[in-house]
């Protein structure tokens, strides 16, 4: 596939050029990643122990920093009402949810034995963070895949007319 330079790495020219059907298709595999994220720490949590802990702390943790950082780089600001209450939810959720995983992280349990099968109340913490986090996040995604849903009217405006 024919490719060009982006800055410092080599880039598909399909997605230099922003052709729509790229697009479209990698925003369809992440909102089904998206919606799979619940499903996937659990049972990553479960099959691997600690160590699916670890993977699931990583991306509660990083959804968290990210939505830290829009944030603070006045994201909000541009967005409309219900698409920036979504990202202060997904923000509480996604701390939550990595304070909560900090547990079975910690845990001395080897990554060879499973999970205990009845769940603490900690436990059940953990998923119900978990699972409103990647809710919250999925529905937030699915907001900003349809045009110019998640901009407010003005941005939308600005932003088409600079191009």
């Amino acid at each position: 596939m024919p490719g060009a330079w982006v800055g410092v790495c080599w880039r598909p020219r399909v997605l230099v050029e922003g052709a729509g059907e790229m697009k479209r298709a990698i925003g369809a595999a992440v909102l089904g990643l998206s919606a799979c994220g619940y499903p996937l720490t659990q049972f990553a949590v479960r099959r691997w122990g600690v160590r699916g802990a670890a993977v699931a702390e990583c991306a509660c943790a990083g959804l968290a920093i990210r939505d830290t950082a829009m944030i603070a780089s006045g994201v909000t600001r541009r967005l409309r009402a219900v698409p920036a209450v979504l990202l202060r939810l997904e923000l509480a959720a996604g701390v939550a949810a990595a304070l909560a995983g900090l547990s079975p992280l910690l845990d001395a349990r080897s990554a060879d034995r499973p999970a205990p099968a009845t769940a603490t109340a900690a436990d059940t913490v953990r998923r119900a963070a978990v699972a409103t986090l990647f809710a919250v996040h999925t529905v937030r995604f699915a907001i900003y895949l349809s045009p110019d849903q998640g901009r407010r009217a003005a941005t939308a405006r600005t932003s088409s007319q600079q191009r």
